[in-house]
């Protein structure tokens, strides 16, 4: 698991304010104690993961234990931002997790041919919302062994 200061570092993706605030608070609100970082669309986001930019220091980057990709976004989108990890061997197996309100079934198809580790939608009503995040967590911090990133990069 990458921690920083002893916290899932969690790296969301998402264009829209709002649903950025949300996201945020809710992850703030599970037992996981979280270190919620946020780009804004996708070119920003390979900016975070390469360290590129205004990402370059390591403690303003920190490596995500857990990516949060909407898809619909400017600039680049979400399966854009899976296709480019998926050809880098330092983020091709980030564990990702497309959050989007996307029902398009070739979206489906295609992110997890990109590599992505679930497609979830997102619930319309905020109690939904709560109890799904905490199921994610859960899911992927304790109950699934995966790969964490320990290192940088």
């Amino acid at each position: 698991m990458t921690e920083n200061k002893n916290k899932y570092v969690i790296l969301v993706v998402e264009d829209d304010e709002d649903d950025y605030f949300l996201i945020e608070s809710t992850l703030k609100s599970t037992k996981f104690d979280c270190d919620v970082h946020w780009v804004k669309n996708g070119e920003e986001a390979m900016g975070y993961l390469l360290r590129q930019n205004e990402w370059q220091d390591p403690i303003k980057s920190p490596v995500p234990c857990l990516i949060l990709l909407d898809i619909n976004m400017p600039k680049m989108n979400g399966l854009e931002v899976l296709q480019e990890m998926q050809k880098n061997p330092a983020l091709k197996n980030l564990l990702t997790i497309v959050l989007t309100s996307s029902k398009n079934k070739d979206n489906i198809v295609s992110a997890y041919d990109f590599g992505a580790n679930s497609y979830v939608q997102k619930p319309s009503q905020f109690d939904q919302f709560i109890k799904g995040m905490q199921l994610i967590l859960e899911y992927w911090f304790q109950w699934v062994k995966y790969p964490f990133h320990t290192t940088e990069g």
